[in-house]
């Protein structure tokens, strides 16, 4: 699944959610942080803490019960609505967050790189959850713009769906086949 994303600018993260989308985001002092995001990498995720709209410091990856060196960095939106437990629970059911990329990442089984971007938007908003300080990117069944890459696609976000993402019951959020996205196949290495 989507292998890393990069990171917009924080003045650009601020700007949108503040001017653009109209958010009471408060005001928090962040670490540098790279712009190429990968798996075990540090990200500002968009979360409602302590009766706060903030920007918090989060690594990409939840630990591995099996494999302690290892990460779970992306987790199905599927898993929610099954009757077995699991380790995504309690953070789908309570701690949802935002994850704020410029594009995010794919590569197809010919080992071709593709980026893909919300069009229209000045940065792509994704579903995530968290637990403590790690943060995993929810995925969904792909739409006509991904299938041909991937079998599965991060759930990317309207800017109006935001608040239901975070607040609400978010079941219809599932279905993800009329969101637009923009694909770019890039030069191979």
């Amino acid at each position: 699944m989507c292998h890393h994303f990069t990171l917009p600018e924080l003045k650009l993260i601020r700007q949108y959610l503040l001017n653009d989308l109209n958010l009471p985001l408060v005001e928090t002092a962040l670490p540098a942080m790279p712009r190429e995001i990968f798996p075990k990498g540090l990200a500002p995720v968009l979360l409602y803490q302590n009766n706060k709209l903030q920007l918090v410091p989060k690594v990409w990856g939840y630990p591995n019960p099996r494999k302690p060196k290892q990460v779970i960095f992306n987790a199905r939106i599927e898993r929610f609505f099954e009757s077995r437990p699991s380790m995504w629970d309690q953070s789908f059911a309570r701690q949802r967050c935002l994850i704020l990329a410029q594009n995010f990442y794919e590569t197809d089984r010919n080992k071709h790189n593709y980026s893909f971007t919300m069009p229209n938007q000045p940065l792509t908003l994704i579903a995530g959850i968290y637990d403590g300080d790690h943060f995993a990117m929810v995925t969904t069944e792909p739409n006509s713009t991904m299938v041909s890459v991937h079998n599965r696609m991060p759930l990317v976000l309207e800017p109006a769906e935001l608040r239901r993402w975070l607040f609400q019951n978010f079941t219809n959020l599932i279905n993800r086949q009329t969101t637009p996205l923009a694909k770019q196949q890039l030069p191979d290495q």
